[in-house]
């Protein structure tokens, strides 16, 4: 079944302004994210990675062309895959969003109950969660398991004797057919949605999951979109 490394984007300068990106554009990686995405490169450099899959936003575009530099790949840009559009709250302070009587109500359904939030001119959280998940499962189905190849046959006696012996006096019996690994570089919270689908735990806990930049997190899955091992979550390489 595939694997998905949900890799969130490594870090700009706004990110550090503590203010709510939402879907901006012309946010670019600084020094310390092009840093960091080199050293994310590295550590995907020993996986067999069959596809790169981005969001449209020049912080996961610049993220994912440093992993496929590193695998001589293309890049797939999917928009499904973009940050939640926060609406009017875009560029707002988060730590001042409370403390405005435009927005505090709408602001505390999203901070206690997100599976009820909306960004205010913007979109729910809910809503993200469903097209991330269903952006997720068609690049999923649009990579089916690879097939080990057949073995040729063998005509001479010694191999007709060894086949003839039970598979239980051999070590391995068979080996498993590769595994289609799928590099997804998108955002914080659509990674931490999409895990809490994968995980099957409540979505308004969603944020209780890290997501640092450039972190990776492993979910096997199958074709029908079901998670089958959530390998590891938060996984930084630097």
């Amino acid at each position: 079944m595939p694997i998905l490394l949900l890799t969130r984007h490594a870090t700009n300068d706004f990110v550090k302004t503590g203010r709510l990106p939402g879907q901006s554009p012309n946010i670019h990686l600084n020094d310390e994210g092009r840093s960091q995405a080199s050293k994310l490169a590295e550590a995907l450099a020993d996986q067999t990675v069959a596809a790169i899959y981005t969001s449209q936003l020049e912080r996961a575009i610049e993220t994912a062309w440093m992993v496929a530099i590193k695998h001589n790949q293309s890049i797939m840009i999917r928009p499904h895959l973009a940050d939640t559009d926060a609406g009017d709250l875009t560029g707002f302070v988060v730590n001042d969003i409370s403390k405005d009587d435009r927005y505090k109500d709408a602001w505390k359904v999203i901070v206690e109950k997100p599976s009820e939030g909306r960004l205010p001119g913007g979109e729910g959280l809910a809503d993200m969660q469903n097209r991330v998940v269903a952006c997720l499962a068609a690049i999923v189905r649009s990579h089916p398991d690879a097939k080990p190849e057949p073995k040729p046959a063998q005509a001479d006696q010694t191999n007709k004797v060894a086949e003839a012996t039970p598979k239980e006096s051999s070590p391995v019996a068979h080996e498993p057919p590769p595994m289609t690994v799928i590099v997804v570089v998108m955002h914080n919270d659509p990674i931490k949605a999409a895990l809490a689908n994968y995980l099957g735990m409540p979505f308004d806990n969603f944020q209780r999951l890290g997501c640092a930049p450039a972190s990776v997190s492993a979910v096997m899955v199958d074709n029908d979109n079901q998670a089958k091992m959530v390998s590891y979550i938060n996984k930084v390489p630097y």
